[in-house]
């Protein structure tokens, strides 16, 4: 199969021609429609990376039953299906509960360890692989993976319906988080972004409020609403927005950690601690995540498709990848394998 591959920081991805993968016991093979660039693909191509040379990435897929592993039922060749990027055990507590993430002996599409989602097919857990919508499009397919992080970011950091939310990053992560908000039945959901760029999409998906860094958030959040910050999703990873975060919140208020800063980010613990904040980090998302998540999509009710920017084919790839190193317009940019 053609995939791009991963020769090391600094270089460009690269087209070749290698292995096909096999669908082992209790696996699927699926031939990719789409997949999905995130922030981490970003981080872990990046210098420093540990990624190994000749890996191959890509874990926000969805595509067609192409072959059937051993001791699977239920699934026939030429269905379409999206499926969570984590192959464990099968039989430990965390992937009998469906977070293979937590198992021990998990391998995941996004670290090179299995062939991901920038190659024509990938290998994936039966178990945790989710049938799609006849009325889904590859394009909404492929974004049920980001979705359901921002489900599992809310979850994790308490939310309920009435609260008043913050959303700090206007990237998909954000996007998805602040619309599950939203859905949910948030009280008022606000993003806060470092420039304006995202504005216009960030009223297309009915988000409540935009604004930026150079306004005062909190001040502005109160005038529009009448009331403070129950809880603030820090979803940039840009350095300070942690702090930030905890200066914004009300007393006994929520922040919730989507996505991470990779790098060291000093925060002041005592102006946590004088207002009693609840401190959460989310990583990555359930099975029940990822599900409703897809049937949200399914029912109409996350316009998520909005986000998509960018559509390339696998030979313009490398330079689509190379160019969000620096973006401008980009929100969501899919491989598109075939229609």
């Amino acid at each position: 199969m053609k995939a791009a591959v991963f020769d090391g920081p600094g270089r460009p991805l690269r087209i070749a021609e290698i292995p096909r993968p096999v669908a082992g016991a209790g696996q699927l093979l699926l031939r990719v429609a789409r997949c999905g660039v995130c922030g981490s693909d970003m981080q872990g191509t990046a210098e420093g990376s540990a990624l190994p040379a000749g890996a191959v990435i890509g874990h926000e897929f969805c595509g067609v039953v192409a072959e059937i592993g051993e001791g699977v039922s239920g699934w026939a060749p030429g269905e379409r299906a999206v499926a969570m990027p984590y192959i464990g055990c099968g039989e430990c507590p965390a992937c009998r509960a469906g977070e293979p993430l937590w198992c021990k002996a998990m391998r995941t599409h996004a670290f090179g360890q299995v062939s991901g989602g920038f190659g024509q097919y990938v290998a994936v857990a039966a178990a945790f692989a989710v049938r799609i919508a006849d009325a889904v499009s590859w394009d909404q397919a492929a974004l049920v993976e980001p979705l359901a992080v921002g489900r599992h970011g809310l979850r994790r950091a308490g939310f309920a319906a009435g609260m008043n939310v913050l959303v700090l990053g206007a990237g998909p992560v954000g996007l998805a988080t602040a619309m599950w908000a939203r859905d949910l039945g948030a009280g008022h959901v606000a993003i806060a972004a470092a420039s304006a760029r995202k504005a216009d999409l960030v009223r297309e998906l009915g988000i409540d409020t935009f604004l930026t860094a150079e306004q005062d958030i909190r001040r502005e959040f109160r005038a529009r609403t009448g009331a403070p910050i129950d809880l603030v999703l820090e979803c940039s990873g840009a350095p300070g927005a942690l702090q930030h975060a905890i200066s914004l919140v009300r007393a006994r208020g929520r922040v919730g950690v989507v996505a991470g800063c990779a790098e060291p980010d000093p925060i002041r613990p005592k102006d946590a601690l004088r207002k009693e904040l609840s401190l959460s980090f989310a990583l990555g998302y359930s099975l029940a995540d990822f599900r409703e998540s897809a049937e949200r999509i399914a029912r109409g009710d996350l316009p998520a498709d909005r986000m998509i920017t960018d559509r390339v084919t696998l030979p313009e790839f490398p330079a689509a990848f190379a160019a969000l190193r620096h973006p401008t317009h980009q929100c969501k940019v899919l491989l598109c394998h075939e229609d």
